[in-house]
Order: C-alpha cells, then sequence, then structure tokens
C-alpha cells in the first residue's frame, strides 16, 4: 500500500486496500499473485480478483483500481475491457460526434458506450430528448460510472461537450466556465474593460444557465431592451435561491449595458 502511486483516488487505494484484506482472509498473500516484471494479465491474480468480485462482495472498482495501481489490464470473467463499444448502436453515436471533440474526449464517451454495454444499457434508453440539456437518467448513470466503475473523471465533460449537454455531479455544485459552445462565445465576446472579477460573476451565471437547462439565447435582450424581464427574473432567482454573489447583477448590466433591477426595485 505504501508504495502505490500518489495519482490513485481515495476510492482506488481503498479499493486495493479491502482486496489485500480479502487475500489475508483467504490465507493468500500478494507476493504470489503478483505480475512478473513486463507482465500485464497474470491469470492467478486476474482470477482471484475476479472471483473477489463475483462472489466476495468486493466493489466493482477494485479490478480498475488494481490495473491503475499496477499498470495492468486484468479482464472481467467476459475475457473483455473493450476500448470501443461492440453494438452498431454506439457505434453509430461515435461516428456521430462533432469533430471539435479531441482524442481524449472522444476515448472517454467510448469507454462510457462500453460500460454501458456491460451492463445491459443502451445510449439510445438515456439519450436526451430534444432540447433536454440535463436528462436525469443520463446524468445518473454518468455520475455512477465515474464513482462506482472508475471511468475517467472527466467523462461527463466530454460528454456535455459532444452532446451540447449540462450534466452536474452529485453534489450539483456550479461549474466555474460554461461548456456549452453558445456560452463560450458570451464570454469571448464580453467588452475588455471588465475586470477579472466581473467576469467571473457572468461565467458562473452562465453555468448556472446550463445547470438549469436553460441558454443565454432564450433570455438575451432585443436590440435596445435594457431591462428584458426573463433576464431579470433569472439572475435574481440565481442570486437568491442559488448561492451566486450579489454583484451578479451588477456585472452582467456593466458587461451588456442593461439596467437589471433587484426584486425591491431598487
Amino acid at each position: 500500500m505504501a508504495q502505490l502511486p500518489k495519482n490513485l483516488r481515495s476510492q482506488q487505494r481503498s479499493n486495493i486496500s479491502q482486496f489485500l484484506r480479502h487475500l489475508e482472509q483467504q490465507g493468500q498473500r500478494w507476493s504470489a499473485l503478483a505480475p512478473a516484471a513486463g507482465e500485464k494479465r497474470p491469470a492467478v491474480l486476474e482470477a482471484a480478483v475476479n472471483t473477489a468480485i463475483k462472489d466476495h462482495g468486493l466493489g466493482q472498482g477494485t479490478r480498475a483500481a488494481i490495473n491503475q495501481g499496477f499498470n495492468l489490464l486484468l479482464q472481467g470473467p467476459s475475457g473483455q475491457v473493450r476500448l470501443a463499444p461492440g453494438l452498431p448502436e454506439h457505434q453509430t453515436v461515435m461516428a456521430q460526434l462533432p469533430e471539435s471533440l479531441n482524442k481524449k474526449q472522444r476515448s472517454n464517451i467510448s469507454r462510457f458506450l462500453c460500460h454501458l454495454e456491460q451492463q445491459g444499457q443502451r445510449w439510445s434508453a438515456l439519450a436526451p430528448a430534444a432540447d433536454d440539456m440535463r436528462p436525469a437518467a443520463l446524468e445518473t448513470a454518468v455520475n455512477t460510472a465515474m464513482q462506482d466503475h472508475e471511468l475517467d473523471p472527466n467523462t461527463r465533460a466530454a460528454l456535455n461537450h459532444g452532446f451540447n449537454l449540462a450534466l452536474v455531479a452529485p453534489s450539483g455544485r456550479v461549474r466555474l466556465a460554461p461548456v456549452q459552445p453558445e456560452h463560450q462565445t458570451v464570454m469571448a465576446q464580453l467588452p475588455e474593460t471588465l475586470n477579472r472579477r466581473q467576469r467571473s460573476f457572468i461565467s458562473r451565471f452562465l453555468c448556472r444557465l446550463e445547470q438549469q437547462g436553460q441558454r443565454w439565447s432564450t433570455l438575451a435582450p432585443a436590440a435596445g431592451e435594457e431591462r428584458p424581464a426573463a433576464l431579470e427574473v433569472a439572475v435574481n432567482t440565481a442570486i437568491k435561491d442559488h448561492g451566486l454573489d450579489q454583484n451578479t447583477r451588477a456585472a452582467i448590466n456593466r458587461g451588456f449595458k442593461l439596467k437589471l433591477k433587484a426584486p425591491s426595485r431598487r
């Protein structure tokens, strides 16, 4: 345990620790199962891990944690830990991803689709309806895959980018930067006179819109309009009920030359 790499998360260390305790309870030792130099898939260790998961209640993330901790390629009982989905439906999903995604983001989405297949699920059962930026079932599936099945922590962000979504972590915390291209464009077009703090307030407000399944374009003022009602309500609600900074309204007023007011009509 003391020699595990520092980049392992707490949950991964816990999974490995529980596996070692399981070995002790079975009268076994790591040294008898450990891989030889350069060996990526020691058969005896793989069998021990799979049995521990299947028959002794160890966490589903145990194998992935051991793989990462010891640079191995242990596989599940099916003999497959695919890097690419096998279902034609999921292959079509991969083929239709936007070109703006980088290689890492595509890999994260591919592994998530493989995870769905291993769970007997399909993308079509979780995919968002038109204009639904935060489908509950998909958000749950992604968060569970990251938390319990060791998928990359950036899987949710990759899906958000790839499918124009606003999935959030279980905590529901506000992100620091928006993921929607529309909102990224809004940030890029802010006047240079805004300071860093004002930009941060606007960025967090756009993130809040994404979490609520809303878009700036549906709230933005018409030409010459200084006090759009829907935007004023959204800003005041975000400040009052969702913990955004009191200066958010002033930042938006300055950034977009508006005259939004607080509920008191000050």
